[in-house]
């Protein structure tokens, strides 16, 4: 008796492990199936049916003369630069493979922050030297309007800082500004303070989903040539352009997984609002809850 008791222990023991990992092991299982389904399956589709928006930009992009200025103004915010960071980087790659000479400026200290550590990581890429860095330019939107004139900073160098200074120096020296947008400086701040000075510059954006109903209206007006402000019209975008596997986006995960990973996490929150809930409803009547 004693010894079939005591055989039985380790296997009530065993049992009730099993059953406290059991939906951790069904959790991996569906995502391991989930995983290798989601290259075959079609259902969930990321990158939005109308390819419009990507179309405009591609089409300014190619428009442009062999060897042109384009200025990226990096005033992304590190709060929503995420949903945007690989659309960036694609369009960025697909200048440079149009040949386009590029320069980067900030008017917001979060926007340098970003654009320092995109210049680091093309500089580890070994395509850094296509960038040139003009800085950091305060005053916001008054730092914008006397760009207008003069945006290189004195002690800048190089072959793209000369091209720039021989057409004047200031931001109508560029053929093209492509517009990285965030909420303190966005394709609006450039439309009304630098569009109105120069409005034969193509102006492109790129901007998180919340600015899309700000600037749609600057696209339809013909103020802005392109527009990307929804995450559905960047994945369209990146699909289209070609770009190699050093300056794009990187591999993404499927869309199937992150569901069932959403899906997952979502019943892991459900069942310990019902346990607490379980645990309040047991408690003897009359004793408090403890501070």
């Amino acid at each position: 008796m004693t010894t079939s008791t005591a055989q039985a222990a380790p296997i009530e023991t065993t049992a009730a492990r099993l059953r406290r990992g059991a939906p951790a092991l069904l959790l991996l299982v569906a995502l391991a199936v989930a995983s290798l389904l989601s290259g075959s399956i079609d259902g969930l589709r990321l990158a939005s049916p109308d390819r419009s928006h990507g179309d405009q930009l591609r089409r300014a992009i190619g428009d442009l003369p062999s060897g042109a200025l384009v200025l990226i103004a990096f005033d992304a915010d590190l709060g929503t630069y995420a949903e945007i960071r690989a659309t960036t980087r694609v369009a960025i790659a697909d200048l440079a493979a149009h040949g386009a000479r590029l320069s980067i400026v900030s008017f917001t200290p979060e926007g340098r922050a970003i654009a320092a550590a995109e210049i680091d990581r093309a500089n580890r890429a070994g395509t850094g030297e296509s960038l040139a860095d003009l800085g950091f330019v305060a005053g916001a939107e008054a730092g914008l309007v006397r760009s207008v004139e003069s945006i290189v900073p004195s002690a800048a160098r190089g072959s793209t800082i000369d091209a720039i200074r021989e057409r004047g120096g200031g931001i109508g020296a560029f053929d093209m500004v492509l517009i990285v947008s965030g909420s303190d400086i966005s394709a609006r701040s450039w439309v009304e303070q630098v569009g109105t000075r120069l409005p034969k510059l193509p102006l492109v954006a790129i901007a998180p989903t919340f600015l899309d109903p700000e600037l749609e209206p600057y696209l339809r007006s013909g103020q802005l040539t392109a527009l990307l402000a929804t995450l559905r019209e960047g994945v369209a975008y990146a699909r289209a352009v070609s770009v190699g596997p050093e300056s794009g986006p990187g591999r993404s995960v499927g869309p199937l997984p992150m569901l069932v990973g959403m899906l997952g996490a979502l019943g892991v929150l459900a069942e310990t609002a019902f346990r607490r809930l379980g645990r309040r409803g047991r408690r003897p009547p009359g004793r408090r809850a403890p501070s």
